[in-house]
């Protein structure tokens, strides 16, 4: 330490001095050094000390500041590289297009040429999609993780796929099958043709995915009408917490032992790890149970969600240490 540091010799009065020209009056470091007649690294260094000391305490008020602090508490919490929490509120779609955005300021500088994205589908990735910047790529392709909606009254509202390839001029990859097959049967004859063979391979080897998880109650499969409320009485009694990549999964991310499941045509949730970015689009009250167990199953590197599900989130985690 230098004599600035030591106690005997700490200069408190010049330190106040020049605490006030920087914070209050706004002087930049070498006009404080040059007013005081010392070098900009004895300002600097003393800045420092100044704050060390609690003589000067920095205060953010806004409310977004939390926001900070749930991204970074959620990045520690279940071993994420990146967060964005968001203020969100509203219905579904509000909040929906709320986080579409904030997904899409993340994410719209790190797509590069020549780069295999695979997405998902539902109203919050169409809202990503949506507010992508145009982009134009060279050698880039995106390619679906799911099969398609096949309702036409409803497919604008939930496909993302061939949306986001526009944005960033790439060719842009479909499964051909329905998310939902009419059997079992009928979804492994799709699975064994060719075509259906190189979108899955195209799938698993993308270098990011992008994904969103619905709530048993606000999943885009109930809402598009491929499930009844039989059905979902059923597979809730099954203990499914959620929709992900179409498949109803439990409270540890596990496919649910369901008839439906075995029906489904697209990436299975456990396959997802074999992409190195895995970043979920989605938040609501109805999500969270869904989007824990995700978490918990390490199956995602990244999040964007409101900030009341960041909180539901680690409230979970609180709740646990304090168990």
């Amino acid at each position: 330490m230098g004599c600035d540091e030591d106690t005997a010799d700490w200069p408190e009065q010049l330190a106040v001095r020049i605490a006030w020209c920087y914070y209050a009056l706004g002087l930049t470091q070498q006009d404080i050094a040059s007013r005081l007649g010392i070098t900009r690294v004895r300002v600097n260094r003393l800045l420092a000390e100044a704050r060390r000391r609690g003589i000067v305490k920095i205060s953010i008020t806004s409310p977004l500041a939390e926001n900070v602090e749930l991204e970074e508490e959620l990045k520690q919490a279940y071993g994420l590289s990146e967060a964005r929490v968001v203020l969100a509120a509203g219905n579904d779609a509000a909040i929906a297009a709320t986080l579409g955005v904030a997904g899409a300021e993340m994410l719209a500088d790190q797509f590069r040429d020549n780069t295999t994205v695979g997405i998902g589908w539902g109203i919050t990735l169409r809202a990503f999609a949506d507010a992508m910047p145009e982009r134009p790529l060279t050698g880039a392709s995106v390619v679906a993780l799911l099969g398609s909606l096949t309702r036409r009254s409803s497919i604008d509202a939930y496909v993302s796929a061939t949306a986001l390839a526009q944005r960033l001029h790439a060719e842009c990859f479909v499964m051909p099958g329905p998310i939902i097959c009419d059997s079992e049967a009928s979804r492994r004859t799709l699975e064994r043709q060719p075509m259906m063979r190189e979108v899955q391979e195209r799938a698993s080897a993308a270098a990011i995915a992008i994904v969103s998880i619905g709530g048993l109650d606000s999943g885009t499969i109930r809402q598009a009408g491929f499930i009844d409320e039989d059905q979902l009485k059923s597979v809730r009694s099954a203990g499914a917490v959620g929709n992900f990549l179409g498949h109803y999964i439990d409270e540890n991310a596990q496919i649910v032992d369901h008839p439906i499941n075995q029906r489904v045509l697209g990436m299975r949730p456990d396959r997802l790890k074999a992409i190195e970015r895995r970043v979920m689009i989605s938040g609501g009250e109805m999500k969270v149970p869904a989007l824990r167990a995700i978490l918990r199953a390490g199956l995602l590197t990244a999040i964007v969600t409101d900030q009341d599900s960041a909180r539901a989130l680690l409230q979970d985690i609180d709740d646990k240490d304090h168990s």
